[in-house]
């Protein structure tokens, strides 16, 4: 049996035609660091990471993508993956 992913469009996320930009990437500061920094393996490393995306410009964009996609691991728009479980459960649950 397949799990059914449920896509919640959102108007943070660019759409140009019938495709889902990713354009706003090439802004991020995240470009500036080696990815292993935003995929650390314990607390003090969400931290570092956390630190960086809260000078971003697109870290709203990020952590959207991240919870539109379901990616799973690393620091996105400055949440771990717990944050992000949060956030989406609380969206499901209607407690934006």
């Amino acid at each position: 049996m397949t799990k059914s992913r449920t896509r919640v469009e959102t108007p943070l996320l660019p759409i140009i035609g019938n495709f889902r930009t990713t354009q706003w990437m090439d802004l991020g500061l995240c470009r500036d660091n080696a990815p292993e920094v935003f995929f650390p393996s314990d607390g003090a490393g969400v931290e570092k990471a956390r630190k960086i995306c809260g000078g971003c410009e697109v870290k709203d964009l990020c952590l959207e993508y991240a919870l539109v996609e379901e990616i799973e691991h690393g620091v996105w728009g400055g949440a771990s993956e717990r944050e992000r479980r949060r956030i989406k459960k609380r969206r499901r649950d209607g407690a934006f």
